[in-house]
């Protein structure tokens, strides 16, 4: 269909990073702490977007592009790809805008594309990275844009990377596919394995990953360039942009299916050993009775670096209903190509076996891909740093959080829900919180300074409650990386809503 005002930032699953100058900008400042100004965002920027198109009955939509930011509060130059259900392919249009910044890291962003004005409001993670949220009634989107490496933007990338892709048809049933593995780029020649859930068919029945070839052509100066791979179960064509060297994000570009995924370079060689310790993941995935964004799901487990998993524990939410502080123990075995194969029992039993394959990006990073042909999920994992106490947290936090609410929750009909801010953390149990928060059903919405307590558990889950937040359910877990990071899920019945932080560097 033609593209109204849709457009924002896509944040999935994959963890923020960390930075932060003085300036003013139309978003209230209120406790927040920093030294961001509009100089802070200046430079070529790469985006991924994920959202809903209310002009078109509430379909999902795609997006990735580029801007070009002058630092003066102006977006010189910039083109968007874009695409959604029934649009026969990828739109793509030139860009131009303006913005402003806080000096919290909050702002507002105005983006010219298609002969419309479309608004946003943002946080900066850091002059690298930044979260936006769409601030119209037309869409409902969230995600973020990275600073592109001039050096790389021209030249095919090289090496070997993992990579995971996340499509769909229709969206709303089970039409959802997901590809995660490794591929091996030399001279635009795509080589590698991947692990495949299409179709209700993991792998294609065979148990094993599957082979693909494919390519990835000369990119255009602003890293912009085709691909595709090619599997047993089929093609899948995309455009793709350079972040940098090591980091890749993908938009499906083939007719009448929308996806999005990202790669990032393998760093080897991999036995059992590579996965050793305690591991944060955050995955999401469709299934065919919600359909889109039907499970979200945060976790710790840890593993012995011998093939077995002792101790873990996760949170889950699937078609409104939240499963707390579930256990995990398991099995795991890694190949010398990084994919890695793990079975974890959850307690209680009744639950089921989760079975999942992982492919390592490093010994302290990977893309994960659930076996469990009802669900079509994946995620990413990262290996904890570090201990954990209350004491831990402190200072300010970027976040991004999007997902669903059911009738449960609103009353009426489900509604998608995106929220983008920071959190001021104190150390000792009580925060600040600010977002700005895009409903489908009461529309965008900035409610001031939120207060609230937390609390921090040795294995790095903090519980934080926040008084009158967005919807009626008020109760954050959170799984940390790090001191500095971790993956965020709402955890109340009937409320699908995930994401991450990260902690603001100021410049």
């Amino acid at each position: 269909m033609k593209r109204l005002i849709v457009l924002s930032i896509f944040s999935g699953l994959s963890l923020l990073t960390a930075c932060g100058s003085s300036g003013s900008g139309n978003t209230p400042v209120g406790a927040g702490q920093g030294n961001f100004s509009k100089g802070s965002l200046k430079g070529q920027y790469a985006y991924q977007i994920a959202g809903y198109d209310l002009t078109n009955n509430g379909v999902p939509y795609r997006e990735a592009g580029y801007f070009v930011a002058d630092g003066n509060g102006n977006l010189t130059s910039g083109a968007d790809d874009f695409s959604e259900p029934g649009s026969n392919g990828v739109q793509n249009n030139s860009t131009s805008g303006t913005y402003s910044l806080a000096n919290d890291g909050t702002g507002t962003l105005i983006l010219n594309v298609a002969g419309s004005a479309l608004n946003f409001s943002l946080t900066m993670v850091s002059a690298n990275e930044v979260l936006m949220n769409e601030a119209d009634s037309g869409a409902i989107a969230a995600g973020r844009a990275d600073l592109q490496s001039s050096s790389a933007l021209s030249s095919v990338p090289s090496g070997t990377f993992v990579f995971r892709i996340h499509s769909c048809v229709t969206c709303s049933g089970g039409d959802s596919a997901s590809v995660v593995g490794a591929m091996t780029v030399a001279g635009g020649v795509v080589t590698g394995l991947d692990d495949v859930l299409r179709g209700g068919l993991f792998d294609n029945n065979t148990g094993a990953a599957l082979t693909i070839t494919g390519s990835l052509n000369t990119p255009t100066s602003s890293g912009r360039g085709t691909g595709s791979i090619t599997d047993a179960t089929g093609t899948v064509n995309f455009i793709y942009y350079i972040v940098n060297s090591s980091t890749l994000r993908f938009l499906v570009s083939q007719s009448n299916v929308i996806g999005i995924g990202g790669a990032e370079a393998q760093s080897g060689p991999f036995s059992n050993s590579s996965l050793n310790g305690s591991y944060v993941f955050g995955s999401r995935g469709d299934d065919g009775n919600q359909g889109i964004n039907a499970q979200n799901t945060v976790g710790v487990f840890t593993a012995g670096g011998n093939g077995t998993i002792g101790t873990g524990m996760m949170d889950s939410v699937r078609d409104g209903i939240s499963y707390t502080q579930v256990g995990l123990s398991g099995s795991y075995t890694v190949s010398s190509k990084g994919r890695v194969a793990v079975t974890l029992s959850p307690s209680p039993s009744g639950l089921g076996a989760i079975e999942e394959v992982l492919w390592m990006v490093s010994p302290s990073r990977a893309y994960l891909l659930t076996d469990d042909t009802s669900k079509v999920e994946d995620g990413t994992a990262d290996q904890q740093q570090g201990s954990f106490s209350t004491s831990s947290l402190n200072g300010q936090y970027s976040f991004s959080m999007d997902g669903l609410e059911f009738p449960a929750v609103t009353g009426s009909n489900t509604a998608a829900l995106t929220r983008v801010g920071w959190i001021v953390w104190n150390g000792s149990g009580t925060l600040s919180w600010n977002e700005s928060v895009n409903n489908s059903l009461s529309g965008f919405n900035q409610p001031g300074n939120l207060s609230g307590t937390y609390s921090v558990a040795s294995n790095g889950r903090t519980i934080a409650t926040v008084n009158s937040l967005s919807i009626n359910g008020n109760d954050i877990v959170i799984y940390l990386v790090s001191g500095s990071e971790g993956y965020m899920l709402q955890n109340d019945a009937g409320v699908q809503i995930v994401g991450s932080m990260a902690k603001q560097v100021s410049p």
